[in-house]
Formats: C-alpha cells, structure tokens, sequence
C-alpha cells in the first residue's frame, strides 16, 4: 500500500467487505456515494492535506495489522457488495467455510512440504 489512492481503495473494499459478512443492503447511489468519497480522500491526500495523510498513514497500520488471510477475502467480498451482489445468511456462510477450507488445505501443504538440504 504505497501509494495514497491505493490505500484509501483498499480500506473500503475491506470495511465494505465487512459489511458484506454482516449481511448489510443498500442502494446504489450509496454505494456510489462511498465510492466518491474515497476519491475525494484521495485527492485531498494528494494535494498533501496534513490531516488526511495523517488519516492514511494511521489507516494503512490498521491495514497492516490484520492477518493477509482475513483482508484478502474481505477485500473480494467488498467489491461483490460494492458490486451490489449479496447472498442471503447461509450462502455467506457456505462461502466462508470454502475460503477457510481451502486456506487450511494451503497452509497444510506449505507445511508439509520438505526442506531441501544443501549436497555436501
């Protein structure tokens, strides 16, 4: 997340994400409107508004601290609610526990693969 535009779309398609998981509906226009403002965040952030890089910077730590294996999904499912694409409760709940199945599968895999040791 190097640079202020990039950062500012990615902390709404993971707190869109969010409201994805939580099942949350609204209109278009809405959606748009949130779409706008990240647009004027980062405008703001590019004309060097103290405040607003201020706000990135501290945004981007936030982002930073949360495990890769929760922002990614939470990223995709955000751009599915921008989207305007909902499932009802138990679709996003078959979904997640795909994600989660195949990260465990994944992760079980790059453990068990072996290290490979220098010839001698």
């Amino acid at each position: 997340m190097r640079t202020p535009f990039g950062t500012w779309i990615y902390l709404l398609l993971v707190i869109c994400g969010g409201a994805w998981v939580l099942g949350l509906h609204t209109a278009w226009w809405q959606r748009g409107l949130a779409v706008a403002a990240v647009i004027g965040l980062s405008a703001a952030d590019a004309a060097h508004t103290a405040i607003v890089s201020e706000l990135r910077e501290r945004a981007a730590h936030g982002l930073d601290s949360l495990s890769t294996w929760i922002r990614g999904p939470l990223a995709i499912a955000g751009g599915a609610w921008i989207a305007g694409l909902n499932l009802p409760a138990t679709g996003r709940v078959t979904l997640a526990a795909a994600v989660l199945a195949v990260l465990l599968f994944e992760r079980s895999m790059t453990a068990a693969a072996p290290v490979a040791r220098g010839a001698r």
